[in-house]
This record gives structure tokens, sequence and C-alpha cells, in this order.
């Protein structure tokens, strides 16, 4: 999509010519480059070549409905991320729900008022361009934010190997290890949406603990200690790099909400078909379990961490059709999630 054009290109899909006419009488002052399409399979077509900056969509069109171009821009890497604003007739309170869980951007009833229409296009030309330059901006910056924090760390473990451990090296190492899954967090969510996630088949119990290995400075470095619970192998297939998100993120997220001096407790079980894997922790803290997926939700303590972890979590796991929630009972905050087994 390329949101550096000095018109913004705008696509506009109505089976009626005469509402056709209408939006472009009304946009055609503000320099938008228009493209019209009378059918969504006519606009699946435009947009292949056009990538438009933003689609006004029809709602009710013969063959091929609004919801359903919607469905097929948001199977494409390359045009899941175009905003779409739906324009229908149908207002009702469900009606609009059900177009933002579609993935709508916004949502004008007929008849508009020309100012309305203006101002919703104008608002979310200037988000997707905001968006797309933060997008770039996290890509070209990676490697020069990620590079010195693999420097710090390869040069601390040098200290160890050729001096010794001391309580500094290890608080060095695990901070380096922190501010690097904050990164990944950042980085992984801009890009998430228009990734490509090809699934594979790998053991599980395998992966949990490269993890474990991983954030054992960390845990140390808070007199915290990992107690484990799962069997030798447990198969199962879906995108690495998403599950390892979600096992880094949570095992983040316990580390930061366990007391001091005490354990981690990680277990995978069989129950029936499915296997649940529980990380519980004792925790002082009161962690509101319903908002603590939100996005942008952090405890008032909490030093390092920008609120994205478990929205990220969240979304990987619907993805996934993976059911995860959290329980805190009597000061034992746990999360828990559902996988199947591959056979």
């Amino acid at each position: 999509m390329n949101l550096q054009s000095v018109n913004p290109k705008i696509l506009i899909v109505d089976d009626n010519p005469e509402n056709l006419t209408l939006f472009r009488d009304i946009l055609r002052p503000y320099n938008y480059d228009l493209s019209v399409a009378t059918s969504g399979e006519t606009a699946l077509k435009i947009v292949k070549n056009l990538y438009p900056e933003l689609i006004l969509l029809d709602v009710v069109m013969p063959n091929i409905n609004g919801y359903e171009v919607l469905q097929e821009l948001k199977k494409n890497k390359s045009t899941r991320e175009i905003p779409v604003i739906f324009l229908t007739a149908k207002d009702t309170t469900e009606d609009i729900i059900k177009g933002f869980e579609a993935g709508v951007v916004d949502y004008i009833a007929k008849p508009f008022h020309p100012k309305e229409l203006i101002a919703r296009v104008d608002t979310h030309l200037q988000k997707a361009r905001l968006f797309g330059n933060l997008k770039r901006l996290m890509e070209y910056s990676f490697h020069e934010l990620y590079t010195p924090l693999s420097i710090i760390s390869s040069a601390m473990q040098m200290q160890e190997l050729e001096h010794e451990k001391t309580q500094y090296t290890q608080m060095t190492l695990a901070a380096c290890r922190t501010l690097q899954n904050i990164y990944d967090d950042l980085y992984y969510s801009i890009s998430f949406s228009s990734r490509a996630r090809p699934k594979s088949v790998f053991d599980f119990c395998n992966l949990l603990h490269e993890r474990i290995d991983y954030f054992s400075l960390a845990a140390q470095s808070r007199s915290l200690t990992f107690k484990t619970d799962f069997p030798d192998q447990m198969l199962i297939e879906i995108n690495l790099q998403d599950i390892e998100r979600v096992v880094d993120n949570l095992l983040s997220n316990s580390l930061k909400y366990t007391q001091k001096n005490s354990n981690i407790t990680i277990s995978l079980k069989n129950n029936e078909d499915k296997w649940q894997l529980s990380i519980c922790n004792p925790t002082s803290k009161e962690i509101d379990v319903e908002s603590v997926f939100n996005r942008f939700y952090r405890e008032e303590e909490e030093v390092f961490g920008v609120g994205l972890g478990l929205n990220l979590v969240q979304s990987i796991c619907k993805e996934n059709n993976i059911k995860i929630n959290a329980t805190l009972n009597e000061s034992i905050f746990c999360m828990k999630m559902e996988l199947v087994e591959t056979k």
C-alpha cells in the first residue's frame, strides 16, 4: 500500500451509479485520486492493482456484499491493512458492532452530510499515513536498537567467561533480556497483521524448556524459581514465532506479578482431548483479570513494559482459535491456555 502518494487514492464501491456520482462530486474538490467500482467483484480486481489508501464500501450489494469484500481484503496480507469505511442505510447498533468486528475503521449511515464524509475520510487518511510512517520507523530502527542490546548482552557474557559472574553482570543480562522482549513485542505488534505466518509441527515441551531457560536470569535477579511439571513431549502445529511470543509474554508477566523469593509454577496437563498450560504465581497485587489482556493495561507498580504483551498474546490466540484466560484466587494469579496436540 503506497502511503506516500501526493494525492491520496480512494476507492468508492457502490452498486448505485447515482451514489457514486454524489461521492465523487463531494470529494473531487479535495484533490483525491478517486476510483469507483459498481460491484464487489470489480472492487477486488481494482484493489489488486491500485492499492488505495482508503476504501468507501457499500454494504448491501448483489452477488458479493460489503462484508464479503472486506473478508477477502483481510485474507490478503497486502490488502488487510487498507482502512475501510462502510457506507450503508443499516445503522442499528447490531449492524455497527458487526461492522467493527469485521474490521472496518468507521461506519457512515446514509443519508449523510457532505461535511461528515469529508471529515471522516480526512481523519482516516491521516491515521493510515501516521500508522504507515510509524511502521516504517520501527522497521528501519529495529536493527539500530536491537544491535546495541545484543552487543551489551554479548559483552556481559564474555565478561563472565573471562572473569567471573557477578551480581552486576547478572542484573545487566536480565535487564537486556527484558528490554529485548519489550522491543520484540513492539516490532511484532506493528507487523502482526501483515506478516505471513506458516505453521509447522514441533515439540511444545522443548520450546517451554528453552524459553524458561531464557528467562532464568530475570527470575534469579528477583530471587524467583521456576517449578515445572510437563511431559517429555507434546507436539503442536502452529507458527513457531507466534507461540514463542505467547510463551515469552506469559513468562515475562508472571515475573512481574510474582512476589520475591517465591515460585512460579508451570504445568502442562492433559484434559480430555486438549492440553492446558498453566502458569501460576503468588502475588500481592490486585490484578484486574478482566482487563489484563487489554491494550496498554499496566499495573501502577510496574517498572518495565508498555502494556502490549498480553494484548498481543490475545490476538495470536484468537488468530489460532486458542482459548486463554486469567484468574486470581486467594492471591494466586494464573494464566491458562488450551492447546490441541498434533497426533
